[in-house]
Order: structure tokens, then sequence, then C-alpha cells
């Protein structure tokens, strides 16, 4: 059969998320709006593919899927891409339809099978289902099996084909994945066959043990009914104390009441039988044996009907109640482990965890909590090898994660917290739909741009990027502010490091940045940088331009191997003087820095102790507005509104930074039309250049090659153009030294040229 064929069929629905039990789950939705299920009562709103695609179209439904038919299976492998090794063998082994899964991070294959061939059981109702010895859906590799007849289930059907070929016949594929994928661990030393006698055969032998086991004995056993009115009566007193120790299961009273001497014909009576096992189940008054009362899943029953831990069921059940992740940590080779709680990953030390997991027990009962028992849940929980890489986690850049939901950038829309999306950073405040007033935070943003609308602009698109999944290197900038002490650059810097939390920041300058142990600890952050810089010079900014271009770089920490990671975030740093660098200190690299000069110093008495906690305050309606800001930046094609002063700064900058170009701001001017080109040899400019560095503590300067390198491309030339040839040497053609040079470095410019400078 193929998907065409299938497609044709009436048994198509649709589906929509809907919220349960705290978690995002995908709910059926008929075709015409009403009410469904995979249940064979709904089937009149089954539909075909086309009238399915087109309702969930019309209706904006999450999309559609098929119930599974009688003869076909469907096989869901969660969280796991395609190239997965796991992935790779069910494709093999299958051979059949497969397909990505919604979320893109899943694999669906479908196929048919023979059903007769299928191990399976009968419930109390005589319904067909799957043996009980496998897994329908197992925790330990996130792999799903559902068999039509027996697993009542739809099928999501995205149509994302990753393996188009026919559905084809995998009876032995799935057999071969029940035994070797979906088999459950059978307890040690227990036998198949014996299963159903063994059970009544505990049952005896704990009731003949029990305080009250010679009355047991008597009517079991004896069949002495001395002691009651009439046989009825010790019916039902037997029953009463077969109930204790099963609970309310008729069925099983039943078949252990079978095995005493006070079975007879009468018991077959279905209204005898039954009327007699609701009075025993009544004489218990609700209370019975703890191992039939409600308990958790780890807590098993030993010979003595003691309640005793199981730390495999207990690793389960941690699995199956608590979502928790294990994150592969690429920078120190080791494990992070992160717990789900108020919407967002929190990353969890070892001792935090095992308190979770000693929770469980003391739920259940707090005197049976053993440290060991605790310590080997753990274990067995961390040797789990569902690992997720690091760069994993924060990777949806369409979302931000606040304390009342989930914001989608592109749609504007606020969704419910899910597990499945791997977000550890949440902004502390809830997301409004309307805006809110920020009287203090504007106030306080028209002092630190000096009322510069256009500035303010430029930090709100930086805020909002901060405060984002977007990765930085998208944008290719980094913030530097600058400016007296006490404008209020750092406390604007510390308001988004407050919103980021503890762990998502780092306080680093450029120098430590670059430094061989510096690099690594950017790792992982998503803010990176210092609030207040002392003037450094750096020798290149190699580091920086790595990080800010998205490129790989490689770090390491003292005493481990290295590493190598891409800075997904972003740099901000605030100063009283721009940092000096040498290396490549060209166009490309300055247009990485935005400079904000920041003027307006805030006398002593006039500055707000407060103002921290006044703008915290404040926070609901500050990051709304950045976060407008930054769909401006992402519409714009990732690029940050730049005004004007700041690209004029930048100019400023770069002639600053760059020895040749300070010199040729300072020291030389444009030829006046109709003044003689200068005496001074090339050669000769560049040796007042090199005693002007030296003179003016510009450290190093640039080589011959570089100094007129960098001349000829400011001026959109080459070396050649801008010289002519006289008989005493090269000199510039249109370039002058000014006056002032001339009388201050007379004495420096008289040695015979440099025949490399010629020419």
């Amino acid at each position: 059969m193929t998907i065409d064929e299938l497609k044709t069929q009436k048994i198509w629905i649709c589906w929509n998320y809907a919220m349960q039990n705290g978690n995002r789950t995908k709910k059926p939705c008929a075709a015409d709006g009403g009410i469904t299920g995979s249940n064979h009562a709904f089937r009149a709103s089954w539909v075909t593919f086309e009238e399915a695609r087109r309702a969930a179209e019309a209706s904006s439904y999450g999309g559609v899927g098929f119930i599974i038919p009688k003869g076909m299976y469907f096989l869901d492998i969660d969280h796991r891409d395609e190239a997965d090794a796991m992935v790779q063998l069910q494709i093999r082994r299958h051979d059949t339809y497969a397909e990505k899964s919604v979320s893109g991070n899943g694999i669906h294959i479908y196929g048919c099978c023979d059903y007769d061939r299928i191990p399976k059981t009968k419930d109390k109702d005589g319904k067909e289902k799957l043996d009980p010895k496998f897994y329908v859906k197992n925790p330990h590799n996130g792999m799903e099996l559902y068999v039509g007849g027996l697993t009542n289930r739809f099928a999501v059907f995205t149509g994302d084909v990753l393996h188009d070929v026919p559905f084809a016949d995998g009876t032995e594929a799935v057999l071969t994945t029940l035994r070797k994928d979906m088999l459950r661990k059978q307890p040690v030393n227990y036998r198949p066959k014996e299963d159903g006698d063994r059970a009544v055969f505990d049952i005896v032998c704990s009731l003949r043990k029990a305080k009250n086991g010679g009355k047991f004995a008597r009517l079991f056993d004896r069949g002495d009914i001395s002691e009651y009115g009439s046989a009825s009566e010790a019916d039902a007193a037997l029953c009463a104390l077969i109930a204790f120790r099963t609970g309310n299961d008729a069925a099983l009273i039943d078949a252990v009441f079978r095995k005493s001497a006070l079975y007879r014909r009468k018991w077959e009576r279905e209204d005898y039988k039954a009327a007699t096992i609701r009075v025993g189940v009544e004489a218990c008054h609700g209370v019975f044996h703890a191992s039939v009362m409600d308990h958790p899943d780890f807590i098993h029953f030993n010979a003595k009907g003691n309640p005793v831990i199981s730390c495999p069921a207990l690793a389960d059940y941690i699995r199956q109640n608590l979502h928790y992740i294990f994150v592969r940590d690429s920078a120190r080779h080791g494990v992070l482990r992160y717990v789900y709680e108020g919407g967002v990953y929190r990353l969890y030390a070892d001792d935090m965890l095992k308190g979770l997991i000693k929770n469980c027990i003391a739920s259940y009962d707090s005197e049976m909590i053993e440290m060991r028992k605790v310590d080997e849940t753990f274990r067995i929980l961390t040797t789990d090898l569902n690992y997720i890489k690091d760069s994993d986690l924060n990777a949806d850049e369409d979302i931000i994660n606040f304390q009342n939901g989930i914001l989608h950038l592109s749609t504007m829309e606020l969704t419910e917290h899910a597990s499945d999306l791997l977000s550890t950073i949440q902004i502390p405040c809830a997301w409004s739909q309307e805006d809110l007033a920020t009287p203090v935070f504007d106030r306080f943003m028209q002092t630190l741009t000096d009322g510069d609308s256009e500035i303010q602009q430029l930090l709100l698109e930086f805020i909002g990027a901060c405060l984002s999944n977007v990765k930085g290197w998208r944008m290719k900038k980094a913030l530097f502010m600058y400016g007296a002490g006490d404008t209020g650059k750092s406390r604007l810097k510390c308001l988004v490091e407050q919103l980021l939390g503890r762990g998502n920041y780092v306080g680093i300058d450029l120098r430590e940045i670059e430094a061989r142990f510096g690099t690594g600890l950017i790792y992982g952050m998503r803010l990176a940088g210092s609030s207040d810089m002392s003037f450094i010079t750096v020798d290149e900014l190699k580091t920086f331009k790595k990080c800010t271009g998205g490129d790989s770089i490689f770090a390491e920490f003292k005493g481990q191997n290295g590493f190598e990671f891409t800075f997904n975030g972003l740099f901000w740093f605030c100063m009283n003087q721009l940092p000096r660098f040498g290396g490549d200190d060209g166009q490309w690299v300055h247009d990485r820095i935005m400079q904000v000069h920041c003027k307006n110093a805030i006398p002593i008495d006039k500055q707000d102790r407060f103002l921290g906690e006044k703008l915290y305050a404040e926070r609901d309606g500050i990051v709304r507005k950045a976060v407008h800001a930054l769909r401006a930046v992402i519409q714009n094609g990732y690029r940050f509104t730049e005004p004007q002063s700041v690209l004029a700064a930048r100019e400023e900058y770069m002639v600053e930074n760059n020895s040749v170009l300070a010199f040729h701001a300072e020291c030389m001017m444009k030829r006046p039309e109709g003044v003689k080109c200068s005496e001074v040899t090339t050669g000769q400019v560049y040796r007042i250049y090199q005693t002007w560095c030296r003179l003016n503590n510009n450290g190093y300067a640039k080589t011959a090659r570089e100094f007129r390198t960098t001349l000829a491309r400011y001026y959109h030339t080459d070396f050649s153009s801008m010289t002519i040839r006289r008989s005493y040497g090269n000199v510039y053609r249109d370039l002058l030294l000014t006056p002032e040079a001339l009388q201050e470095y007379t004495g420096f410019w008289s040695s015979p040229e440099d025949d490399f400078l010629k020419g």
C-alpha cells in the first residue's frame, strides 16, 4: 500500500494542541469541528486526508493524523534526529515509509504487519491488547510502538518525508523491535507460565501467616463453618479475609475462593458470587493491605507483605514524573543536570537531584527513607545515556521565556510553558500585551543619552537582543559605552544582567577575553563584558572578531583539555576611555563596535541610591519596549539601527586607534590648489611617522608597507597613484606635511631615502 492509497481511506482526523496535566499534548479534532477520537465509536467523524487537510487549514488546527487501521503499525522515536544511530538502525530494519515529526526532532515510521503474529492478550472485557510484557511507550529509549487493533491511538502525519517508499510488510521488523527495544525487564526468578497460579499461591501463603491465619485456615483449608450461622455467611467471611489482601479485585477474589474447601456449585451462580464478593469487600470498610492500597509503582512488597523500595522502579517513576535533562558539557567534559520547574530548566547539583528522589520516598512514607536507596537510584538515573548537546539549550531563536508563558517573536503570541522547549533562561517578569508606563526608566534614558532618541532606540534594540535567544553573531555588533563616571552606563548594563539572572552573564574585559585561559569564561554566556573597564591596550582582537563573527573558538580551562565552541551571546563594555588595539584594525573590525558616548555625569547630590530598585520595578514595561525594538532589528535583516552620531564616532575611533590615520589627521593635509608638491619624500614622511609614534606613546609603528597601504585604502586608491617621481625621490601627489609637523620634526627626515620606499 502507498501513502496515496492511505489518504483515500476515511480514517483521517485533525488535531490541535491542548494542555493536559501541565503539559502540551495533541488532542484529536473532527474535521467538522466536533468531538472525535481513535475509538471506533467515533468512526462516523473520520474523513479522507484531503478533507482533513482542508479542515485543518480552515480552522487553523495544528495538523492532521490518521487512526491506525488494523494491519498497520506506527513507530514513534522522540528527540532523535535522522543522523542518530538508533534512527538509522530502525529505518534500515523496517525499510518502509518514514517522516519527520511535527517538532522536526523526531521520526515517525509507518508500515504494515500481520496482525495475527503480533503477541497479544485479552483484557477482562475480551478486548485484545498488546502482550503486557512489552512496552507500548518505552521510557528508557524514547520509542513508542502502536499496532492497529491493539493500541487505541491516532498517528500524527506531517508529510515531511524522510524515507519515501511505499508501506512495506514490517511484521518481522516489528517482532524484532518488540524483542530488542520494547521488552520489559522480567523480575529475577520469575516464570511467566506460573504467573496466575503464583499470584493465588502468594496470597494464600500470606493469609495463613497473618494474625488471623487460624481463622483463614479453618475456612480455606478445612471448610469449617461452625462459627457461622450459615454457609453463605462463611462464604462472605472468607471473601472478606481474601479481600483484605487483594483489594477490590473481584476476579482475584474469585480465583482464590475457587481453591478453598468452601467452593461448591452454588458459587457458579453469577448473582450469588457477585453479591458474596461485594459483601466481603464492604466488610473491609475501604481498609486493605498496604500492597493493594494506592501506592507508587516503586513500592514493592516482599514475601512477608512488608513494603520495600525498588530502586529501578523508583528510577522509572522519576523518569515518568519529573522533567529533567542531562547535558553534555563540552567545556569541562562532564554532564550538567537540569530540572524543569516553573517553566524553565534550572541547573541542579547532584545533592539537589538526590533531594528530589528522597522527596518521592517521603511522599509515601518518610520512615522508609534510606540514603543508600537514594544514592542507588541516583546512579541508575545518571548512567542513562540520553544526553543532549549543550548547543541544544536555548536554541529556539523565535522564543523568549517569561514567567507567564513563552513569547513567539514571529507572531507575538504568548503560549503555555512546555517542557519540550529546552529553555534555561526565564526573564523575571510577565509579558504584557499592553504598553506599560516606565517614567523612571524614561527619565534615566533621557539623561543617559542627552535626549538623543536615536541612541535610546539603539540601546533598546541591544537590550532586546540580550534578552532573546537570537544568536549575537547574526548582528555582528558589540556595544561600547564610554564617558566620564557616574553617567549611568553601567547601571543600564546591570539591569540587563539582573533580568538575565546569575549564570547567564560574566564580567570580563577585552584583554581577559583574548588571554589563554580567559576565553573559556564566556562559554555558555548570553552576555559578556565589563561594567567598568579601565583603559587598556590589546595587541589584537582575534577572539573578539571570531566571537562577533560566529566563528568557532578554541578555549581551555587550566589543567583541562581544550575545546571548541561558538559564542552565541553578545558583548557589552562600559568604560571611561575607548581601548586601543593593534593587529587588524581596519574598517571591518571597527564596524563590529557601536560606540555610545555618555556625556552627562550626575552630580553626587543628585544621584538616586535606589535607582537600581526603581528601574527593576519597571522591568515589565522596559522589557516590552526592548522586545518590540528587537523585532525591528529582526525585520531589518538582523541589523541594529545605528544613528549618524554612532557612525561618526566610529570613524573618529578608527582614526584615533589607527596610528597611521591618527598621524595623517594630525600631521598631514591636502595640498592646496596651486601649491607645489612637497619636497619631503615618502620615505622621509614614514620616518617622521615613526618618530611621531614614539613621542606620542602610540606603541609600535606600523611597517612602511602597512603605512602606505593604510593611507591608500583611506583614500580609496593605490600607493602608486598617490605618488609622483621627482629627481630626489618619490613624493605624495596631493598630500603635504602641515607647517607645524615640518617645524617639529625637521631633524628626523634628513637621512637618505630607503630603497624599498621607492616606486
